[in-house]
């Protein structure tokens, strides 16, 4: 009896020092990935209550260490060191019209075109919970994949829903493997003939993280914060992109005065002045230029009406002319006012006239070039992702060019 509760308590202190090199291998390798805050803070939680147990006088039991989440945050940790660019751990995602109104994804890879799960139960376990042989109404591993498949359709990653994968760290029935197959479900484990076993109320040392869908207010608070920071890495390459819309943002800083040789002045307001140091540092045309390539080039009316209505009152002539030979390589396509995109609600981001040009482009399946981040963190705060290339902003600065000051005599001029 002594010697049991000597091994347990050995086993504990195992368990302690898993956490903790588990917390500085999150710290070393994954520090910027969206989440990892939230993943060490999991972490810490499961070593303290394992801490505990040991400074318990009652002494540790079998049950405490079957209660302990750390064989499940491990897994997630052995999923961020095999997959591809990993971008965000723990991320939730909504969920319309079900029982649950959220799922979070353990790890989310590849630019946001993989989702992954963790799930550390025992393949016998997650037989008896999908035969409903449990008393705690757990949801079995197939309910939890058509969840997943369906908030997968509802946030497509380039147009297409992020490929869902599995990952079983305690292998799984050939049975269950097959039925999350035809759901379209990428299985990662040991499969195992099915085998009967009784003894499947001890479902596994962990739990699975999406089990009850609940999170904390720090950690929403941190998963907002996520989305600012995280808005330019998750820029799309579109190199394989055929087609390319461009939004009035877009549009202004490629005909600008300042993208085109005007970068040398010192103009009266102080937001010319910050743009155009940007673009002395950093040139904003040659960008685009390589953006677009052959690319076609695609806008909508409502973009091009606002459009050419700003250049005809703020442009200078060579921006109209610019502007002109812009429209001339442009697609024009109806406006689409449908959609997911049409569903977001109205902020001091999300303009009617933006909420409509990103809505055509969605319904179009086109990346979208825009400096607009604000409507792009709008978007992703409400639910919904959007399919974008961030550029720099520019405006329209050759009407200004008369009352401004050249930074030297061989600055001064402009390409047209």
């Amino acid at each position: 009896m002594a010697d049991d509760a000597e091994n347990l308590k050995a086993l504990v202190l195992c368990k302690i020092q898993e956490g903790e090199n588990l917390v500085q291998q999150v710290q070393q390798h994954f520090a910027c990935v969206e989440g990892s805050r939230k993943l060490e803070r999991r972490i810490r939680s499961e070593t303290k209550f394992l801490q505990k147990l040991l400074d318990a006088k009652t002494g540790v039991k079998k049950e405490h260490m079957l209660s302990s989440n750390l064989g499940s945050l491990s897994a997630v940790v052995d999923i961020l060191h095999k997959s591809k660019i990993p971008m965000a751990v723990f991320k939730p995602f909504s969920l319309e019209n079900g029982p649950i109104n959220r799922i979070e994804v353990d790890v989310v890879s590849d630019g946001g075109a993989v989702w992954h799960k963790a799930i550390a139960r025992k393949a016998e376990a997650l037989e008896e919970i999908s035969k409903g042989r449990t008393s705690c109404g757990q949801r079995s591993v197939i309910d939890q994949a058509t969840a997943y498949i369906k908030c997968a359709r509802l946030h497509p990653h380039l147009f297409k829903p992020p490929q869902v994968v599995f990952h079983f760290f305690n292998s799984i029935s050939s049975t269950i493997a097959l039925k999350l197959r035809k759901l379209g479900v990428q299985v990662e484990g040991d499969v195992q003939p099915v085998r009967e076993n009784s003894s499947g109320s001890e479902t596994s040392s962990s739990y699975d993280s999406d089990e009850d869908g609940s999170y904390d207010d720090e950690e929403a608070v941190e998963d907002c914060d996520g989305m600012a920071v995280s808005l330019h890495s998750s820029a799309v390459n579109v190199e394989q992109s055929s087609k390319l819309f461009l939004d009035i943002t877009c549009m202004v800083a490629y005909v600008s005065s300042m993208t085109n040789g005007g970068a040398h002045y010192i103009f009266p307001r102080a937001i010319y002045n910050q743009q155009a140091e940007w673009e002395r540092s950093s040139p904003a045309k040659p960008k685009l230029d390589a953006l677009f390539g052959e690319k076609q080039l695609v806008t909508c009316r409502e973009a091009l009406i606002d459009f050419q209505t700003l250049v005809e009152r703020m442009g200078g002539s060579g921006e109209k002319q610019r502007t002109r030979d812009l429209i001339a390589r442009l697609d024009i396509v109806d406006d689409l006012p449908c959609g997911r995109v049409a569903q977001l609600q109205l902020t001091s981001n999300v303009k009617t006239r933006s909420r409509l040009i990103f809505c055509t482009a969605d319904q179009l399946g086109i990346v979208i070039v825009t400096a607009n981040t604000g409507f792009v963190r709008s978007a992703a705060s409400q639910g919904i992702e959007i399919a974008h290339f961030v550029h720099e902003p520019r405006v329209l600065t050759e009407q200004q060019e008369p009352f401004s000051i050249p930074l030297s005599p061989t600055c001064s001029g402009h390409a047209t």
